[in-house]
């Protein structure tokens, strides 16, 4: 059962697992067991966490989760990797396996494993792995996000990654509202917390909400300790919050792109795309995961006109 997959545990035993099916990567050698791991996926379910995420303040963990196997039950979850950006900092993202990583980030930082010496061969350049840049900046690969604007923001200006086939579900949700089975008037976008409450099926709602963190506490946490996710070893509940926000964007997906039309599927691409592009330009104020506003850059104001649904979707 669900459940018992997601029991915590008391500490993570010998192959990095915690939280029963999450990987923290901290290391290089964990890196290239994610990046091979991620080789053949075509979709890939993200969510960033930092220190006042956008494009000045510093992204420290990224939530990265393979859609499980069309056979897979749906009370069996995927794996979930834990990017520990602040432990491996450039090399998370430009790293191949078997290349010397560069940046700062060749070694373990505040990991729980020596990272291994590597050194370029014709064997590892040839062998066809790419590393997170590369997939992220890959069309080809559908990345799943829930609110894609912070997270976009932070690895461009933070790590000069250009996020292709993005897929905002934050919009595909607006989509459903407006053109799915009940078609209403929608005027602002909701949170990742009330979507997992209203789309997922019975069974795998109650299995979320036993184990779910609570958001609100761990919110004022953390906006009490604005180092909350810069601070190593992660805690389980830092490992339980990462790990929520993408188990369950896979089944979200799948709801949303049974009850819509492709040319709405088509545009939904198109405006996720567009809110990626706009994450590269202009500093501008927004709405936070669950619907609360935060602001972009340097932390200054917020703009309630960016929970606003896109009018022209």
């Amino acid at each position: 059962m669900l459940s018992t997959k997601l029991q915590i545990l008391s500490s993570p035993d010998k192959a990095g697992m915690a939280y029963g099916i999450a990987q923290i990567v901290d290391n290089i050698e964990s890196l290239e067991h994610m990046l091979k791991s991620l080789s053949t996926a075509k979709q890939l379910a993200l969510d960033a966490e930092g220190m006042n995420l956008g494009r000045t303040g510093k992204l420290c963990l990224l939530s990265v989760a393979p859609a499980p196997p069309p056979d897979t039950p749906p009370d069996v979850p995927g794996p979930v990797f834990l990017l520990d950006v602040t432990s491996l900092s450039t090399a998370a993202f430009t790293h191949k396996p078997g290349l010397t990583p560069s940046g700062n980030g060749s070694s373990s930082g505040g990991g729980r494993g020596r990272s291994r010496s590597t050194t370029s061969s014709p064997s590892s350049s040839s062998c066809g792995l790419r590393c997170l840049k590369e997939v992220l900046e890959c069309p080809s690969v559908t990345k799943l996000f829930y609110d894609v604007r912070c997270d976009a923001e932070a690895l461009y200006h933070q790590h000069g990654v250009s996020l292709r086939g993005v897929v905002d579900l934050q919009l595909s949700e607006v989509a459903y509202r407006r053109y799915g089975p009940v078609v209403r008037r929608v005027g602002y976008v909701i949170g990742l917390t009330r979507a997992l409450e209203c789309y997922l099926a019975p069974e795998l709602r109650e299995r979320w909400q036993s184990t779910a963190v609570d958001k609100r506490l761990l919110h004022e946490t953390f906006n009490r300790d604005l180092r909350y996710w810069d601070r190593r070893p992660l805690s389980q509940e830092q490992v339980r919050y990462a790990a929520d926000d993408v188990l369950y964007l896979h089944h979200l997906h799948r709801e949303f792109t049974a009850a819509l039309a492709p040319p709405i599927l088509e545009r939904v691409a198109m405006f996720s795309q567009y809110r990626v592009q706009d994450s590269q330009s202009h500093v501008v104020a927004i709405p936070g995961k669950d619907g609360t506003l935060a602001g972009s850059g340097s932390g200054g104001g917020s703009d309630p006109t960016r929970a606003i649904a896109p009018p022209g979707l």
